[in-house]
């Protein structure tokens, strides 16, 4: 029998440590799946990119072969039709347009400036100043709008980025894109790094023909397009069905500037789930994008399930012990059953003894008030609608306390009983409201008699039985570090002046004594030529009241 207490910490220990086995092995599943998942999620990102970036290039090999039909002259006219036809603005996100730029030695400039003054109105000039011995003048820009209006003359060759650019498509023949710059049409506050891709164009004689390694025909300038990197990026991050992803891109070959920064990226870094590295190719250029997977996008079943088994492990263990303990301890349970059995007995004797010693003190009340009521009554018919009203309230009042086995009675539900039995009204409306308030079994009686007598006040001297909104009773309760009160406002509306009684008849004595001696309250009684307003403050226990729900109730 000792050995038998050893039995379920035993059992417990071997079903836990079989459910932490399990849930671990399946936890190193889910995480080499979770790393599958965002190793995939990085590639579809690259995809996107590269996607955009090819349909990108297509547009200046389709403008290239637009000079090249047109031997290397295309006028402005031709070329702004066939690039509105390729609705830039609409499809390429992050294009700002398609330029050409003539390639032209110095001291050509006069001639240059000539033909962008034609194709363009306005004193055109090439700009900025250059100490190169070429210059490659924005000739040709399209879509025209503020941004490439006033990019047109601008010699890209002078800066070295972009020379560098134009250079290498020339030796190569192939479209070359540039490391990251500030375009040109970056005109307002919020800039964002940009690139540029170049197509060397070519005028070639009669017969040219174009080998698979380079070109052999004299050239005549660079079809261009300017991207913005922030609106490329993120029309890629924008695209449906949407990744829950963050990126980084920068060019590895330009000392990893940054090409586009996502908001939030740096500062969340170490909130994503993981970060995963790609390299993509771009048109020469090599560019590093830091992938951040956002936490709960990998996440699933399978990732849920280690765990779920691990909790099930220690809950199914759990209950297994209780079990066997429960039965190892069935005799203690007999006892502690049999001494739950007489213990219910002495409550329900102390129950009997409390009831008893209620129903003396309702006796002892009933006989107060029948004395009162008896003094005060002029005919005995007048004494037994009196009597049977309060005995009544007091009926109301113990129905709504023995409803909750002596221990409360809801203060709207007791209003409600003493205003439906006097004015003989169902519904009130918003005439009575005020927060959740549970009375003792003390405070209740003394309030439902308070409550009869006011009504009965309120029907023979205020407009009640007029009208619905000559009555308004509504309350709250006022907290304090040290202690709580509950306030009564009582209004009574009346057309005609309502002025204070010369004596106190037994009604108000009735609620003085309830107010003032059985509550330790205080009520105030201010009368007006629009009737009359009783404030009412009771003393609450430092328990608190339930709350959470409006008593507005009608």
């Amino acid at each position: 029998m000792p050995m038998q207490r050893f039995l379920p910490p035993v059992v417990f220990c071997a079903i836990l440590t079989i459910g932490l086995a399990m849930s671990f092995t399946l936890y190193e599943a889910a995480h080499h799946a979770s790393e599958i998942r965002a190793q995939g999620l990085a590639d579809e990102v690259v995809d996107r990119l590269s996607e955009r970036l090819r349909r990108n290039l297509s547009l200046l090999r389709a403008t290239r072969s637009l000079y090249m039909s047109h031997r290397g002259n295309v006028t402005r006219e031709e070329f702004k039709t066939f690039v509105s036809g390729l609705e830039v603005d609409e499809t390429y996100p992050g294009v700002l347009g398609i330029g050409f730029a003539k390639l032209i030695d110095r001291g050509q400039e006069a001639a240059a400036q000539a033909e962008i003054t034609r194709d363009y109105a306005g004193d055109r000039v090439i700009w900025p100043e250059s100490d190169q011995e070429r210059r490659t003048p924005i000739m040709l820009l399209e879509p025209l709008n503020p941004r490439n209006n006033a990019a047109i003359g601008f010699d890209m060759f002078q800066e070295p980025v972009r020379r560098a650019a134009m250079e290498t498509a020339m030796l190569a023949s192939e479209i070359v894109a540039t490391a990251p710059v500030q375009l040109v049409q970056e005109m307002t506050s919020e800039k964002q790094a940009g690139f540029l891709a170049y197509a060397p164009v070519y005028a070639p004689a009669t017969g040219f023909e174009v080998d698979n390694t380079r070109q052999t025909a004299p050239i005549k300038g660079f079809v261009y397009s300017p991207i913005r990197a922030g609106d490329l990026f993120n029309a890629v991050l924008r695209q449906k069905p949407t990744l829950a992803i963050k990126v980084k891109a920068y060019d590895v070959e330009a000392n990893a500037k940054p090409l586009f920064v996502a908001a939030g990226f740096d500062d969340e870094r170490d909130d994503f789930s993981s970060i995963v590295t790609r390299k993509t190719k771009f048109a020469g250029r090599t560019w590093m994008l830091d992938i951040g997977i956002e936490k709960g996008t990998a996440w699933s079943l399978d990732q849920i399930l280690p765990y779920f088994i691990a909790v099930s492990s220690v809950l199914f263990a759990m209950a297994v012990a209780y079990v066997i303990h429960a039965q190892l301890q069935a005799l203690v349970s007999a006892h502690r059953q049999r001494a739950l059995s007489e213990r219910k007995m002495e409550d329900k004797e102390l129950l009997l003894q409390e009831m008893k010693h209620r129903i003396k003190n309702s006796i002892a009340r009933i006989m107060a008030i029948s004395r009162q009521t008896l003094l005060h009554s002029k005919s005995l018919d007048e004494f037994s609608d009196s009597f049977n009203a309060r005995l009544q309230a007091m009926a109301n009042a113990q129905d709504a306390l023995t409803q909750s086995h002596w221990q409360k009675a809801d203060l709207f539900d007791l209003l409600a009983m003493e205003l439906e039995q006097v004015l003989g009204r169902e519904s009130f409306g918003d005439q009575i409201s005020g927060p959740d308030i549970e009375l003792n079994e003390e405070a209740a009686p003394a309030l439902g008699l308070t409550f009869h007598e006011l009504a009965t006040n309120a029907l023979k001297y205020s407009d009640v039985a007029d009208r619905e909104d000559a009555l308004s009773v509504t309350w709250n309760v006022c907290e304090s570090p040290n202690s709580r009160e509950l306030q009564i406002r009582w209004v009574e509306m009346s057309k005609a002046t309502v002025k204070a009684p010369t004596h106190k008849g037994f009604g108000t004595k009735l609620i003085d004594a309830n107010i003032l001696g059985v509550l330790s309250g205080t009520i105030n009684r201010q009368y007006s030529e629009n009737g009359l307003v009783i404030d009412i403050s009771i003393p609450l226990p430092p328990q608190r009241s339930k709350e959470g729900k409006s008593s507005k109730r009608s």
